[in-house]
């Protein structure tokens, strides 16, 4: 004997959980209209929408001493990337846009990875050990609202007016971003799963090897992010104030000779180079969390 049934019938008999999804529309689903552009697609109409507005900008303004125009930003950037007669002149010895911009961009991952690294360190030993906590907590909190420009001054007598300075200031302020990132996400971590492994057997030692650690792992990478935008933007900053090279030494010359187009370019590239390296980081986070 054969038993029939309708699709409806069919669909009701299944778990909630693996129902197919009935549509009210003639095929159309909520919020189907955004899927063929994707994530990329309207990043790509986002660009070019701000391209058009500052293009629209730049002809209504019609000055290239207030605002260029996009294209001609683009131009002169082409034109300086790897020589620059006019920086020549003015006894750069690096005129080129790219070998400077590596210069800025190099220091500032040296300095974000040495000093993340320690922060790491530290946020998470505070959790364990009472005097690193006493000593660094105070310290994460006060010199993270003070500002670059602040403390620049002292890190430069301090170490000298080379690039030292610069290092250890980048670095300083990596520490300070991971390390109260890392501190806070060691304090706030459940203490049951740490009671739980207790009563496995496992000592203190152990349970921060292999609980806290892997338990804080993702905010502490998070916290990277921060910091190697936070790293990038003091190295540029610091550079403005007195340098012989790197991409902030280049501003502050353009800006001294009034070019915006100049300022406005490195700017630009700067920031798309930050861009670039949080997706590569972004990335690596996913690969290290994917057991998550």
């Amino acid at each position: 004997m054969t038993t029939t049934s309708s699709p409806a019938a069919a669909t009701m008999d299944l778990p909630a959980a693996t129902r197919p999804t009935i549509r009210s529309g003639p095929g159309r689903r909520p919020g189907r209209w955004r899927e063929p552009l994707g994530a990329a697609g309207w990043r790509i109409l986002g660009l070019a929408a701000f391209l058009i507005v500052w293009h629209l900008l730049a002809l209504s303004i019609g000055s290239r001493a207030i605002l260029p125009g996009p294209w001609e930003v683009a131009t002169d950037f082409a034109d300086s990337f790897v020589d620059d007669p006019g920086l020549r002149y003015l006894g750069v010895r690096s005129p080129g846009v790219a070998t400077n911009l590596a210069w800025t961009v190099g220091l500032a991952v040296v300095a974000w990875a040495a000093g993340s690294a320690l922060g790491a360190a530290v946020g998470l030993l505070s959790s364990r050990i009472q005097w690193i906590r006493n000593i660094s907590e105070p310290l994460f909190f006060v010199f993270g609202a003070v500002p670059a420009l602040v403390l620049a001054p002292f890190f430069l007598v301090w170490f000298g007016q080379g690039h030292l300075n610069k290092m250890v200031l980048v670095g300083f302020y990596c520490f300070v971003s991971v390390g109260l990132v890392a501190q806070s996400a060691a304090a706030a971590f459940p203490p049951s799963f740490e009671e739980y492994a207790a009563t496995q057997g496992l000592n203190s030692r152990a349970r921060f090897r292999y609980v806290i650690v892997p338990g804080t792992l993702p905010s502490v990478l998070s916290g990277l992010r921060i910091a190697l935008a936070t790293g990038i933007a003091v190295q540029a900053t610091v550079e403005l104030l007195g340098s012989q090279i790197g991409i902030g030494r280049l501003i502050a010359l353009r800006a001294g000779q009034g070019d915006v187009s100049g300022v406005l370019g490195l700017s630009i590239a700067l920031g798309l180079v930050a861009i670039f390296l949080d997706l590569v980081l972004r990335r690596g986070i996913r690969t290290l969390t994917r057991w998550q």
